[in-house]
């Protein structure tokens, strides 16, 4: 060995002796700056989502990361940029239609559901969460009668009467077969009693069996059932303006 090759064997020994010393490795900090990202995320996530703890968000990332194939970063990253997209728009339609937006999920407002076409038919109303603007929505389990998912109560079947929405609810038909509607509202209907869940931006990849919110009721229940996907951006999480939006569902009321 030369003397310069041992002069810079010898300097690279010490600082990687010293970064030992420190507890920490010069090749670590990629990682750490990458931990350090992921739980930024997290916070704000949870932050942005009230209702559901670090904990039980840094779970739900992580095993929603692992079904899609993704690195729980990438997943988190995601996911924040769509739902601060939905903010954004959410806020932007407000302004432009002077729309006061109540508690998500709740039954409030001043208008009224009507009974459906048919069923299989789902709603949206504007709500929100600590001004968190997300929407609510809901599918008829027959012409009568709605399957939602609500905070607290979890997934709930009642009388279309019983649910009050806000102005610039709307009620909209979905572009499949009435077999795959009532297939869709017969399993929702059968989820009645799942508890609620409070985390939208990775619903997409959460269980369709465990605790869900409204728009993953719903939208699992036509991905399931009839093999569509009424998710309109298809992004990390599904929002009812999602499938508000979506090119498969059909206003044909609104009140």
């Amino acid at each position: 060995m030369t003397k310069k090759n041992r002069k810079t064997t010898t300097i690279f020994a010490v600082v990687l002796a010293s970064s030992l010393v420190l507890g920490s490795s010069p090749l670590a900090g990629s990682a750490q700056e990458t931990e350090t990202s992921f739980e930024s995320y997290i916070n704000q996530l949870v932050e942005k989502q009230p209702g559901i703890t670090k904990a039980e968000l840094e779970l739900e990332i992580s095993e929603s990361a692992k079904e899609l194939g993704m690195d729980k970063q990438s997943l988190a990253k995601e996911a924040l940029a769509e739902l601060n997209d939905k903010e954004l728009a959410a806020q932007i339609e407000a302004k432009e239609t002077g729309q006061l937006i109540s508690a998500r999920g709740g039954s409030s407002g001043t208008k009224k559901l009507t009974k459906a076409n048919q069923r299989g038919d789902v709603f949206y109303t504007p709500s929100s969460t600590l001004g968190i603007s997300h929407g609510h929505n809901g599918i008829y389990y027959t012409t009568d009668y709605i399957v939602e998912s609500i905070p607290k109560s979890g997934v709930r079947k009642i009388h279309y009467t019983g649910r009050n929405v806000e102005k610039n609810a709307v009620m909209q038909s979905v572009k499949t077969s009435q077999a795959n509607r009532n297939a869709a509202a017969n399993w929702a209907n059968s989820r009645v009693g799942d508890s609620y869940s409070y985390n939208f931006a990775t619903n997409r990849a959460t269980s369709t069996t465990g605790a869900k919110n409204c728009s993953k009721l719903v939208w699992s229940a036509y991905k399931l059932k009839a093999n569509i996907d009424i998710d309109a951006d298809k992004g990390a999480g599904v929002y009812p303006v999602d499938i508000r939006d979506s090119s498969y569902t059909v206003t044909y009321k609104k009140l």
